[in-house]
């Protein structure tokens, strides 16, 4: 029993590899399918007996003409038709075949621009303004509430809060008005009171809806640039839009940026807009230092392929001196850079070799505006910040600049500059000789800033106070010192008088009488010279190399076998230990012999020539 259960019946294991090999049978799992019937043959049905039938005979068709359909874009079927909607026409009225129906708010597009104008300026070359394509009419009250508005005049009033994504003059409540209007007239009056940032979007739209021309409009520029630069830190989101609206109401009314309003944030502003070189070209029109080293600053940030804050020289010892000379250097040749040198600014590009860029934008995106100021604005222009000319010419600048800060700190290594053109390098040159340290300046720095010796301490003297009392004292000691020295030196004429004569006859001489003079010692003359024994023949050497005749000298030494150096050296050596004890023979510097200035004289006696 206990086999049976270790070891199956042999028929159960054929069953299982049976089943195990059928496992692998995809049409077993598969539903069966419905068996066709066999086709069965049907007998064939009697044909019916042919009729004759008279037909009438036919007029050949003509040939069709090919029509070409023109259809329309998407763009200018309307809604209802493009989305399967009937369009029913009037009665007894037909449209041809292949003919789209006709928009009636479709409006031609006007080609040729309502303004075209080149501005003086250097980077910005000419402005086409073009009317809005489409018509609307939702912000004509608003233009009218804005003319009712700028007519009136406030009272003072307590402040108000106000909130509108999109603020209009019939959101405001009766406080709301009163308090925009006092706000508005302190404005007016350059008092820039705290507000909500509704009010000074209202204020915004109210300038650009109003109309203006020549000064009226300049007016309203400078409103805005103030009221944008009064309130930009309080409101930061400001100048992402008044950077464009400013923009676009100066190209509108052929205005220049109002560079003086917008001085403390024309560094952001060259961050956040999108048309840079309407700003920089006005300040570059200005010509004001302040503004052009401001726009030097901007073009080293934007447009500089050289950083020269990347410098190994610009450490702590030179960073003040980088920071002040190259920005200040850019901006004295800032209006030459762009101008070429020439009278006019229409030939920048083709001195820059930088062709101008097109730039289409619409006007004051984002505010609200009525169609009857709503422009489409084509600004032909030259890019700085996309010019790779530009960009390595201002390196090259930036390069020279630095090689002339290495120079007058006494740095030898140059910066290569391919880029500068002459009539740039030379005004750089001007400017730096004016304003740039020299080198000496650097060389007497550096021994100041030498530290000094140890020893050098114990030769100072000492330092004290000086002060009236002690000048006195100092005094007082010096004529108790004069007394002593007349009454001693009186004492000692009056002991040798004593001595010398009788002293019946004795006369007392003056305290200060001078003594006499001292028996002169008799020296030798110069034939009795001990130099002349010691010496001998050296004499003809000697006296050779005081006429300065090298052919003496040369005979001399063929005749006695000797070199020049070594006759030199003996004559040395026999004066360093006798009599001079010091050399007297040198080097000129020209391959021959002299007499040492400070001996000549004391020679030429002993050796006349």
């Amino acid at each position: 029993m206990d086999q049976e259960k270790k070891f199956p019946a042999r028929e159960n294991l054929s069953q299982r590899e049976k089943d195990l090999d059928d496992f692998w049978d995809i049409d077993r799992l598969l539903p069966e399918r419905q068996k066709q019937p066999k086709y069965a043959p049907v007998s064939p049905r009697k044909t019916p007996e042919a009729i004759e039938i008279d037909v009438p005979p036919i007029a050949p068709k003509e040939t069709p003409t090919i029509r070409t359909v023109t259809v329309p874009p998407t763009g200018s079927v309307p809604l209802s038709f493009a989305h399967g909607e009937k369009n029913v026409l009037p009665e007894g009225e037909a449209r041809p075949m292949g003919e789209a129906p006709k928009s009636p708010t479709q409006v031609p597009v006007e080609d040729a621009p309502l303004l075209s104008y080149a501005p003086d300026g250097f980077l910005v070359h000419r402005v086409d303004v073009y009317e809005w394509r489409s018509n609307y009419h939702y912000f004509d009250q608003f233009t009218k509430d804005a003319a009712a508005y700028a007519e009136l005049h406030g009272k003072e009033a307590a402040r108000e809060s106000f909130f509108s994504y999109f603020p209009q003059y019939a959101q405001l409540n009766r406080r709301q008005r009163a308090w925009y209007l006092w706000w508005r007239e302190q404005v007016r009056a350059a008092v820039y009171l705290p507000t909500d940032y509704a009010y000074i979007l209202l204020y915004l739209f109210e300038l650009i809806n109003l109309p203006a021309e020549d000064e009226l409009a300049a007016l309203h520029r400078d409103l805005m640039a103030k009221v944008w630069v009064a309130y930009r830190k309080t409101y930061p989101q400001l100048d992402h839009y008044a950077c464009e609206w400013l923009c676009d109401y100066c190209l509108i009314h052929q205005l220049s940026a109002p560079v003086l309003h917008l001085m403390p944030a024309l560094g952001h502003i060259l961050m956040t807009a999108n048309l840079k070189e309407f700003y920089l070209s006005a300040m570059i029109a200005v010509g004001n230092e302040q503004v052009n080293l401001a726009s030097a600053k901007i073009l080293l940030s934007h447009c500089c392929q050289y950083d020269y804050k990347k410098s190994k020289f610009y450490n702590d010892e030179h960073k003040a001196l980088f920071d002040a000379m190259i920005p200040r250097a850019l901006a004295a040749v800032y209006p030459l850079l762009f101008a070429g040198g020439r009278s006019t600014a229409s030939q920048t590009a083709e001195h820059t070799a930088m062709p101008d860029a097109q730039i289409t934008r619409d006007a004051y995106v984002g505010a609200l505006c009525s169609y009857g100021n709503k422009r489409r604005v084509k600004v032909s222009y030259m890019s700085f910040s996309r010019s790779h000319d530009l960009r390595f010419m201002v390196g090259d600048i930036v390069r020279h600049i630095e090689n002339r800060i290495r120079a007058s700190v006494l740095v030898r290594s140059r910066l290569t500059a391919h880029f500068l053109t002459v009539p740039l390098r030379k005004a750089l040159d001007a400017w730096l000789d004016v304003h740039l340290p020299s080198p000496e300046v650097a060389v007497r720095k550096a021994e100041m800033n030498k530290p000094r010796p140890e020893y050098e301490a114990l030769y100072d003297l000492p330092h004290t106070e000086v002060s009236i009392a002690s000048a006195d004292e100092i005094e007082q000691s010096s004529w108790e010192t004069t007394k002593i020295l007349v009454e001693a030196f009186a004492e000692d004429e009056e002991v040798s008088a004593a001595e010398q004569e009788p002293p019946h006859e004795a006369v007392p001489s003056p305290a200060f009488e001078c003594p006499e003079a001292l028996p002169v010692i008799e020296t030798a003359t110069a034939s009795d010279h001990p130099l002349l024994a010691l010496l001998g023949d050296r004499a003809d050497f000697i006296r050779a190399v005081l006429r300065g005749d090298s052919a003496a000298q040369k005979a001399y030494c063929t005749a006695h076998k000797k070199l020049p150096d070594a006759v030199v050296d003996e004559i040395n050596d026999m004066t360093v230990e006798h009599e001079i004890f010091d050399m007297i023979i040198e080097e000129d510097g020209r391959g021959g012999y002299e007499i040492i200035e400070d001996y000549r004289d004391m020679v030429i006696e002993i050796y006349p020539l």
